[in-house]
């Protein structure tokens, strides 16, 4: 069920995709509610309701007011989980039909970075699945804490990490990308300047 705040859409259900936390907190400031009479308070205490990451590149649009009517409404950024060994999985459906296309099964198999994987030998190419990565998704409040919201960069498995957890991420993830880093290298250095100051950034708003 799409969510809406004076007619404009802000999410669907408790996915608040179109608004960041920060303007929800403003707007629970200001005693307001959605379309639909809930209020922005409850969204922000009811340990269910996810709101967009705050994406740097989206800064100068935030700053014109809430995040409404952006293209894409799943942004992502991909980084390293290190040494985590507490990442959640869910399975990933393959479809598969006869030749002549008819009599199509869905197949139901484990993440290719989960245990359940590892343990069943299922064969795979030579690399295997590689380090396991995540994407930052969204921003939300969790027990009275700001909390970034992960997923499974392959089996799209929802989930927050502990502090202690969120060091290790933001440990590994700067050192993955400290390739890019161009600061005191010679002109012929291949770095990203660009790239690397943006993950800088999104890494620094982890949470």
């Amino acid at each position: 069920m799409g969510q809406y705040y004076k007619g404009q859409k802000i999410g669907t259900c408790e996915s608040m995709y179109y608004l960041r936390l920060e303007d929800a907190k403003k707007l629970a400031l200001m005693g307001a509610c959605d379309d639909d009479k809930i209020s922005f308070k409850s969204m922000l205490t009811d340990n269910a309701t996810m709101f967009r990451f705050p994406f740097p590149n989206e800064d100068a649009k935030a700053k014109a007011g809430l995040l409404l009517n952006i293209d894409n409404h799943s942004p992502s950024f991909s980084i390293p989980a290190g040494v985590l060994d507490d990442v959640g999985h869910s399975t990933i459906c393959v479809s598969n039909n006869q030749e002549d296309g008819t009599h199509n099964i869905n197949i139901f198999l484990p993440c290719p970075y989960s245990k359940e994987f590892r343990e069943q030998g299922i064969k795979t190419s030579m690399d295997g699945a590689g380090e396991q990565f995540l994407l930052v998704k969204m921003q939300a409040m969790r027990g009275n804490e700001e909390k970034t919201i992960f997923s499974c960069a392959r089996c799209s498995q929802l989930q927050r990490f502990s502090n202690d957890d969120i060091v290790k991420l933001k440990e590994r993830a700067r050192e993955y990308f400290k390739v890019y880093d161009c600061t005191d290298k010679n002109e012929t250095y291949k770095g990203d300047k660009v790239k690397y100051d943006y993950a800088m950034q999104i890494i620094d708003r982890i949470r």
